[in-house]
């Protein structure tokens, strides 16, 4: 039997939590429920190397987010390509 470990508002979000289950031999499920967003089911078997793949990569999402929303002005010349 399969169960819920996750939903997520968007599918690119969800196929990409679904290629990290399978590259750690985890079969899922991806479900699109219209009004909640799409499910990702597992079996209740790889329930816990599944949510240490959830909070490594929560983890490591938050390592990319420091200084958004800053009152800092971000100078785009910077960027140009010379």
């Amino acid at each position: 039997m399969m169960i819920h470990l996750s939903t997520f508002e968007h599918e690119m979000e969800a196929q990409l939590v679904g290629s990290q289950l399978r590259e750690a031999g985890i079969d899922y499920k991806i479900e699109d429920h219209k009004l909640d967003g799409f499910r990702i089911l597992i079996f209740e078997d790889d329930l816990d190397e599944a949510k240490e793949i959830l909070e490594a990569r929560a983890m490591s999402d938050d390592d990319y987010t420091p200084g958004l929303g800053a009152d800092e002005d971000i100078d785009l010349d910077e960027f140009e390509a010379t």
